[in-house]
């Protein structure tokens, strides 16, 4: 919590963290999207973030965080808020690594990361920005470790999705019948 305390005092990196990440820090928690009392979630929490989507990052009781997809996905994404940060950033863009296909041979994972991260480079560029510079301001002000391997980060992110308990939404229309998800982002 010291971290999103520190974060919010700080308009550039947050303004950053926005721009390269798409994660926008709330001046506080709030309750979760209940989509006007249809919605509840098997793990309580509270949102701390928001997506340009309306998609929200929810710190949950447990110290993980949880994802609620403004598109109905719904799932973990990281086992407590430095590992949130880590993906994120270095990630950028995260939904893009949701083939859980590539997830099964690293050297095929690294790849995908590498091209990825490439292509993503080539777009800020486009509009002058540069990616790795922006990526290590939010690395150093958030303590991240200086060297590390994406394919680590990127399996830890896809254990934490798959983990039990998984973070599952629930969604109860008027009549009273409901609909659950399975709560791995992996499975949209």
């Amino acid at each position: 919590m010291d971290l999103l305390k520190t974060l919010r005092e700080n308009c550039d990196l947050l303004a950053l963290l926005s721009t390269v990440c798409d994660v926008e820090i709330l001046p506080e928690l709030k309750a979760p999207e209940d989509e006007f009392g249809h919605l509840t979630y098997n793990v309580s929490g509270k949102t701390f973030a928001v997506a340009g989507s309306g998609s929200e990052y929810i710190l949950l009781e447990d110290g993980s965080v949880g994802y609620w997809g403004s598109e109905g996905a719904c799932g973990r994404i990281a086992d407590s808020m430095y590992d949130f940060f880590e993906i994120v950033i270095r990630c950028p863009y995260w939904q893009d690594y949701l083939c859980e296909e590539v997830y099964q041979d690293r050297e095929k994972l690294g790849k995908f990361a590498k091209e990825n991260f490439e292509r993503l480079k080539e777009s800020f560029k486009a509009d002058g920005f540069d990616l790795s510079e922006a990526q290590q301001k939010l690395t150093d002000f958030l303590g991240l470790e200086k060297k590390v391997d994406v394919v680590d980060i990127l399996m830890r992110f896809y254990y934490c999705a798959k983990r039990e308990p998984r973070f599952i939404q629930t969604y109860t229309e008027n009549d009273g019948s409901s609909h659950s998800g399975t709560g791995s982002l992996f499975d949209c």
